[in-house]
């Protein structure tokens, strides 16, 4: 019997830096590996009338009808990066094409980069780096320096409970921190079996010292950070966004940030990066990265990884670990 065919919409030399070689030989042993060389759908589509299975990433082609025509033994489409809402459509679903996604494998650069900041924040790390920066050996110790918590029964707030929030809230749980959720549709019990107590987002927001945000990037979450949210931060407070920069009233942060009540780690923003004449570039209490919190470098190899897994699921006739299903696009990234 001939191995089924699983098609990889990389070029020969992306392919490295998506997949592990280990993890391709794997893959190897039970199916016949082709490598698409593009993800321009006018030189995709012609290459998948024997294809069963797809293993794609940034830029892959929409399921469209034509290229639904043209695979006609496609099985699986095994996503190695997040959200899928760039190429999955109702015909593909109709169809019963299995969609996954590496999401998950995502999640967990994101959380780790998010935990170091909250409790790096705590300590008011950045603040002392700065102004020892600034002022040398004379800005060595203040006394003028605001308070800062610590990681002792400090209040953190997570805002979404989907799947880098409660790797979040897994990590925090360890560092003696008091946890609350806001997320409308976690369940309580399973926020509470994290460790975690579930909240009405202005009740995470009047609790917390820290508040980092894991939601969504859907309509229903636009601007969700509103300045309601923000001023019922208490004073001395940090706001980390991981997620998406449209999930804040940017008007509203900045607002807070110039009267100097709260600090802000942003990762991203919006637009992003900020526009050439923002004060985001220039306020003392804000700290930019550019969008660095998400897999790079070796970590996309793990997407790849999850990937993989899910072919190697299918194919063994198993259910993957991370199927998308239509019904769940809606309150997904």
């Amino acid at each position: 019997m001939p191995k089924p065919i699983v098609a990889i919409t990389h070029s020969a030399e992306q392919v490295a830096a998506h997949y592990r070689g280990d993890d391709l030989t794997r893959l190897r042993a039970v199916a016949e590996v082709r490598i698409l060389g593009s993800n321009d759908p006018a030189r995709v589509i012609p290459q998948l009338a024997e294809v069963d299975i797809i293993c794609g990433s940034w830029g892959m082609p929409t399921l469209s009808d034509e290229l639904l025509a043209a695979a006609p033994r496609l099985r699986a489409v095994c996503y190695a990066a997040g959200t899928v809402k760039g190429f999955a459509t109702p015909a593909a679903f109709a169809r019963g094409v299995i969609i996954t996604t590496a999401m998950h494998a995502n999640a967990i650069p994101v959380a780790e980069v998010s935990v170091a900041l909250v409790t790096l924040a705590t300590k008011n790390w950045f603040l002392c780096q700065d102004r020892i920066r600034a002022r040398g050996r004379a800005g060595f110790y203040d006394k003028a320096e605001p308070a800062h918590p610590g990681n002792f029964g400090t209040t953190v707030g997570v805002v979404g409970f989907g799947a880098i929030g409660q790797l979040v809230v897994e990590s925090l749980r360890r560092l003696d921190l008091d946890i609350v959720v806001a997320d409308p549709y976690a369940k309580p019990e399973a926020v509470a079996a994290a460790g975690a107590t579930l909240l009405p987002l202005l009740d995470v927001a009047r609790r917390s010292r820290v508040l980092t945000l894991h939601a969504p990037d859907i309509p229903a979450c636009e601007k969700m950070i509103s300045a309601e949210v923000l001023a019922a931060l208490p004073d001395g407070a940090t706001f980390i966004n991981t997620a998406r920069g449209r999930l804040v009233d940017e008007a509203a942060l900045l607002a807070e940030l110039k009267a100097g009540r709260i600090s802000a780690h942003l990762d991203v923003t919006w637009p992003e990066p900020p526009a050439e004449n923002s004060e985001l570039y220039r306020l003392p209490n804000c700290w930019l990265t550019p969008h660095r919190a998400g897999s790079s470098s070796h970590e996309i190899q793990r997407m790849g990884r999850y990937a993989i897994d899910e072919c190697l699921a299918i194919l063994g006739g198993r259910e993957p670990r991370y199927r998308v299903l239509e019904s769940m696009l809606a309150t997904m990234a």
